[in-house]
C-alpha cells in the first residue's frame, strides 16, 4: 500500500489548528492530495480508489464540520468513478482550487458594491472574505468605519484588527461576547451599525446558517433592530449532504486546571434560522436563501449527486 504520512502530517495540522481558516484548511487538502496522486504509481484502479478514500477520509475527519473540504473530495471522488488515471484525479483537485482562487478574487468586487458611503459595519469572527471586501469598500472611496470582535480563550480575531488596520481602513474591537446588545439599536444608539457582514461555516439544506459562537444572538439583535445581515459565502460551502453538525470543544480550552468532575460545554459554532438573513452573497451574486439549492443545481450539480 502506498505510503499516506504525507496526507496524514496536513491532516494532523488540520486536526491541531495549525492550518486555519476554511479556504486554507481547503486548499492545502488539495495540494497534498493532488501532489500525493502524481508523484505514486498506481498499478491498477482499485489501488487508486484505496489510496485516495483512506487519504481523503484522513483530512475529511481532521475537520468533519468543513464543508469546502468536505465537497472536495467529493468532486474529486465524482471523476474517480469516471477515471482510472490518478492524474486525471489529481486535475480535479487542481480545478477546485482554480474555483477557489476565482472566488477571492470576485468576491470582493460583487460584494463591496453593497456598502454604502459613511457606513458603520460590524463583523463576527476573522474571515479573509469579509477583510477583502471592507478593505476593497475602503480603497474605492467608502468612508467606513468598521466595528469588530475579538474571541476568548485564543484570541484569533484580532488578525481582523490586524488586517484591516493594516489596509488604514478605521476599526474599533469590542468583546464578542457584547456584540448582540452593541448591535441592538434598540437599546444601544451611540453607535448606530448600519449593516452586518458575516463569513459562514456552513450553509445547510434547509438555509439555516451555521457559524463561529454568538452569531446567532448578533442575527437575533439585528432582525431586531432592523439592521440588514448579509452572509458572505460560496456555494461550494453548502452542506448538501447534511453531514456538518455544531462542533464543541474541550472545556480545556477554558479552563485547563478545572476541576475533573466539573463538565464544561464548549460550543465552538451557533445555528441561525434563515428568516434573520437579508442577503445570500455568493461568487455568483446576491440571492435568497430559498433560492439556494437552485443555484447550486444550476452551478455545481455534481454536489447533489
Amino acid at each position: 500500500m502506498k505510503n499516506l504520512s504525507n496526507i496524514k502530517r496536513v491532516a494532523d495540522d488540520i486536526k491541531t489548528i495549525t492550518i486555519q481558516w476554511a479556504t486554507n484548511i481547503a486548499r492545502e487538502a488539495c495540494k497534498i492530495m493532488e501532489q500525493e496522486l502524481r508523484n505514486w504509481k498506481f498499478e491498477n484502479h482499485d489501488e487508486l480508489s484505496k489510496f485516495f478514500n483512506e487519504g481523503s477520509q484522513m483530512l475529511i475527519d481532521a475537520r468533519e464540520t468543513e464543508p469546502l473540504l468536505r465537497n472536495a473530495m467529493k468532486y474529486a471522488k465524482s471523476k474517480l468513478k469516471e477515471w482510472a488515471d490518478a492524474n486525471k484525479i489529481a486535475d480535479a483537485f487542481w480545478e477546485y482550487l482554480s474555483w477557489i482562487v476565482r472566488e477571492e478574487w470576485i468576491r470582493p468586487q460583487i460584494w463591496a458594491e453593497l456598502i454604502h458611503g459613511w457606513d458603520i459595519v460590524f463583523t463576527h469572527c476573522h474571515s479573509k472574505s469579509v477583510v477583502d471586501i471592507l478593505v476593497k469598500a475602503w480603497n474605492d472611496w467608502k468612508k467606513i468605519h468598521v466595528y469588530n470582535t475579538e474571541t476568548r480563550p485564543l484570541y484569533q480575531w484580532r488578525k481582523t484588527s490586524m488586517d484591516l488596520l493594516a489596509a488604514w481602513v478605521p476599526d474599533t474591537m469590542i468583546v464578542d461576547n457584547s456584540a448582540w446588545f452593541f448591535v441592538d439599536n434598540t437599546m444601544w444608539n451611540t453607535v448606530d451599525i448600519k449593516e452586518i457582514f458575516l463569513w459562514s461555516d456552513c450553509i445547510k439544506p434547509d438555509w439555516t446558517v451555521i457559524n463561529k459562537i454568538w452569531s446567532f444572538s448578533i442575527w437575533l439583535s439585528a432582525w431586531n433592530s432592523w439592521v440588514p445581515l448579509y452572509v458572505v459565502w460560496s456555494l461550494l460551502k453548502v452542506d448538501t449532504m447534511d453531514k456538518v453538525w455544531i462542533e464543541t470543544r474541550s472545556g480545556k480550552e477554558l479552563w485547563p486546571e478545572a476541576p475533573t468532575w466539573l463538565d464544561i460545554v464548549n460550543f465552538a459554532f451557533d445555528r441561525i434560522p434563515h428568516k434573520c438573513i437579508t442577503w445570500i452573497v455568493t461568487e455568483f451574486g446576491v440571492i435568497r436563501s430559498e433560492n439556494l439549492m437552485r443555484e447550486v443545481k444550476k452551478h455545481y450539480p455534481w454536489m447533489l449527486e
